[in-house]
C-alpha cells in the first residue's frame, strides 16, 4: 500500500487534512487554519517548487515527516513538512521548514507576486514565539563523531561546506548563534541510519525552529547533515550573525542572495 503522506502535505489530497487543519510556513511567521486555507497554500508551495518530489521519509511515535525537493528560478531548494493526525488518522497540524535561506529568498520573491500574504515575514511587535508543533520537550540524541568527508546542507549557506575541517567550525560557529536549545521530537528516517531532531532554539531574542538530519556512514559517524528552518526572518538574524563569525572561512560563494551585511528592512 502506498504512502498517503507525501500527497497530502503537499495539499493533493485535501480529504487527508482535518478540517481544522493548521499550517505553519518557512516564509511566514503566523499559522494559518482550515482545511481549504492549508491546502490552497500547500498547493501554493507546491507549483512554485516545480513539482517538488520526496526524497526522505521519518517516522517518529506523535510525528511523521516528509523531505521534498524542488527548485525555484532554476536553483535547488528543499522543504520538510512535519505532521501530526488526529484521532480519526487525519492531518491536524503541519509545520514547513526550508532551506537554504538564499533560494528561499527566491522564493519568497515568487509567492510574493502569486500569494502576499504567505510572503509577508512579519515577526509582530515582540519576540517571536511559534505555535507548535507539539508542546513536550525531550533530551537530544548523542551526536556521533563527523566522517572526515562530512558534509553539510545548511540552512542558510547557497553551497554545501564539506569536510570534517570546514563543517566542524561552521557548527562551532552555529552554537556561538543561538541559545537555549530544546528538542520537541526525535525521529527516524527510512531506508537510512542516522536520526532526526525537531529543535526550538534563540536567535537575536525570536525562537528559530529548525529539523536537522544526522545521516550515518558505515562507520556510524555523520556523513551528512541537512538542516531545514523556520520562520524565514528568525533565520535571516541568524545568517548575518553567521556571516560575522563565517566571513574569513567561507568565500562569498556560499553567501549568494540579500548581503548578509546590509540591514533586515524586511523584518
Amino acid at each position: 500500500m502506498s504512502d498517503p503522506l507525501p500527497d497530502a502535505l503537499l495539499g493533493q489530497t485535501p480529504s487527508a487534512l482535518a478540517e481544522e487543519v493548521s499550517l505553519a510556513m518557512p516564509l511566514k511567521a503566523l499559522r494559518i487554519s482550515g482545511r481549504d486555507a492549508v491546502s490552497a497554500a500547500l498547493g501554493t508551495y507546491r507549483d512554485l517548487l516545480a513539482a517538488p518530489e520526496a526524497t526522505v521519509r521519518l517516522k517518529g511515535d506523535a510525528l511523521d515527516a516528509v523531505v521534498y525537493s524542488g527548485s525555484i528560478d532554476g536553483r535547488s531548494a528543499e522543504i520538510a513538512a512535519l505532521a501530526s493526525r488526529d484521532a480519526a488518522g487525519l492531518v491536524s497540524t503541519i509545520d514547513l521548514y526550508g532551506r537554504p535561506w538564499p533560494f528561499m529568498a527566491l522564493l519568497r520573491e515568487a509567492m510574493a507576486k502569486v500569494a502576499p500574504d504567505l510572503a509577508d515575514a512579519d515577526l509582530g511587535t515582540g519576540p517571536y514565539v511559534p505555535e507548535g508543533p507539539t508542546p513536550t520537550w525531550v533530551d537530544h540524541p548523542a551526536v556521533p563523531p563527523l566522517a572526515d568527508d562530512v558534509i553539510l546542507y545548511s540552512p542558510i549557506l547557497s553551497e554545501e561546506p564539506s569536510g570534517k575541517a570546514v563543517v566542524g567550525p561552521v557548527l562551532k560557529a552555529a552554537a556561538q548563534s543561538f541559545t537555549d536549545l530544546k528538542v520537541r521530537a526525535v525521529l527516524q528516517p527510512e531506508g537510512r541510519s542516522g536520526f532526526a531532531v525537531v529543535i526550538d532554539e534563540l536567535v537575536d531574542g525570536h525562537v528559530q525552529q529548525l529539523i536537522e538530519i544526522f545521516t550515518l556512514n558505515d562507520e556510524d559517524e555523520v556523513g551528512e547533515i541537512r538542516i531545514f528552518t523556520r520562520p524565514w526572518g528568525v533565520t535571516a538574524h541568524f545568517r548575518k550573525n553567521m556571516y560575522v563569525l563565517l566571513k574569513d572561512l567561507l568565500g562569498p560563494e556560499f553567501w549568494e542572495g540579500p548581503d548578509p551585511q546590509e540591514p533586515l528592512p524586511y523584518l
